[in-house]
């Protein structure tokens, strides 16, 4: 079945999300320790499609958690500061949410760990970060990425291109990119810059754009990567869809590439594009999606029927966001608990979660052997990727690799 996209949730769900983003999950209750995570988020900007639907399971975890499966003696809460995508305001947010009892603080932003790891630092205080890139986690600080760096899961990527998806039989392929100029996107550039020189029989280099952060104008680019074979298109919001659609539009046929970002806006993509212009695309993923039949999947699913009857066809059809948070906040709630058994509730703050951190590991049937966890000496949780292709016959994202590991910056 095809359903209708819709770029604004519905008016139910929006008045829920601001009352939770506003008052934190659930009342203080009497006799147990509050637990705050502060919350860097884009609720205006240009990513705001994708972060304000998709982070709305961070507020059903958090309430689930509360009220079926409580960590003995405390209470989680969420408060949020609304960045607009903008960096300034990335060290006022993180100001004003320790002023207001942040325990640490987590943004899916990629800006926030770029801008506040030498802050965190200088505070010992820990920064969850679920789009890093290499500068916030190599060397190890204060940063904990969910995520590896963008830039190890792009070479991982192009090293599964050039064996399993490309035939040479056509000769070399020519690669290019083209996105705002915005850490997550920069570091996906210079990794295919980097891959290309290290790797020159299995590519044709042909461009790294980076255009203004919020153009929608793309001509003199698509004119640059029109013979193309391959192209990671732009990272966020109404940028991806733009690029996708005018390219599209000129009869130029490259597949398109990305990663757990343009999955998250499968909903702009297939509005602006639709299936036919998207058959084939790739994207290379960090967590399980909705076309996985694991267990924690189900979970996943039964969590957003619980707390949005009725939206789960639209909240699902979204694309990534949703289920992919989903695998960020449990890791996260899960850290929590495992602090609280450790220290005790009495005792929980930033630093004794960052110690809990650097020995914890979780996993789950369907994830890599090897599970989610840090070290001392690695600040990102997930070290594998897996691979989608976008099926105009399904008008879905469907599985076609095994986990998958890539250019790592700590072997």
């Amino acid at each position: 079945m095809k359903y209708k996209r819709k770029l604004a949730i519905s008016s139910f769900l929006v008045l829920v999300l601001l009352a939770s983003l506003s008052l934190g999950c659930g009342e203080e209750e009497e006799g147990k320790t509050e637990i705050v995570i502060g919350l860097i988020t884009d609720m205006t900007g240009p990513a705001s499609s994708l972060l304000v639907v998709g982070e709305s399971v961070y507020h059903d975890s958090v309430r689930y958690l509360n009220e079926e499966d409580p960590i003995e003696g405390a209470v989680i809460k969420i408060i949020t500061w609304d960045s607009k995508y903008d960096p300034s305001r990335d060290i006022p947010g993180y100001e004003w949410l320790r002023e207001r009892g942040a325990d640490f603080v987590y943004s899916g932003i990629p800006t926030v760990g770029d801008v506040l790891k030498e802050t965190a630092a200088r505070d010992e205080f820990p920064i969850v970060s679920s789009s890093p890139g290499l500068y916030q986690l190599v060397p190890p600080g204060w940063v904990l990425g969910l995520t590896p760096p963008v830039s190890w899961v792009m070479k991982g990527f192009l090293k599964w291109i050039s064996e399993v998806d490309w035939n040479y039989d056509n000769g070399t392929p020519k690669i290019g990119s083209v996105g705002w100029d915005e850490p997550y996107h920069a570091d996906v550039t210079r990794a295919i810059r980097e891959y290309v020189e290290e790797h020159p029989d299995q590519f044709d280099y042909v461009a790294g754009l980076l255009t203004p952060m919020g153009g929608m104008s793309w001509s003199g680019e698509i004119e640059k990567l029109k013979d193309c074979d391959y192209i990671y298109i732009p990272s966020t919001g109404l940028g991806t869809a733009t690029f996708a659609k005018d390219y599209r539009d000129r009869g130029y046929d490259a597949t398109f590439l990305g990663l757990d970002a343009m999955g998250a806006f499968l909903h702009l993509l297939e509005d602006k594009v639709g299936w036919t212009g998207l058959n084939g695309s790739l994207t290379a993923h960090t967590t399980l999606y909705w076309t996985d039949d694991f267990p924690i999947v189900d979970q996943c699913k039964a969590l957003l029927s619980k707390y949005h009857p009725g939206e789960e066809e639209e909240i699902i059809r979204n694309g990534l966001g949703y289920i992919s948070m989903y695998f960020c906040i449990e890791l996260i709630l899960d850290l929590v608990r495992q602090t609280v058994e450790e220290v005790g509730v009495e005792n929980f703050d930033g630093q004794a979660f960052y110690d809990t951190a650097q020995k914890f590991t979780w996993t789950a049937q369907g994830l890599p052997e090897r599970g989610y966890g840090f070290s001392e000496n690695i600040r990102y949780a997930r070290k594998d990727f897996t691979v989608y292709e976008w099926r105009a016959d399904v008008q879905d994202l469907m599985r076609i690799s095994g986990w998958l590991a890539g250019d790592d910056p700590n072997p």
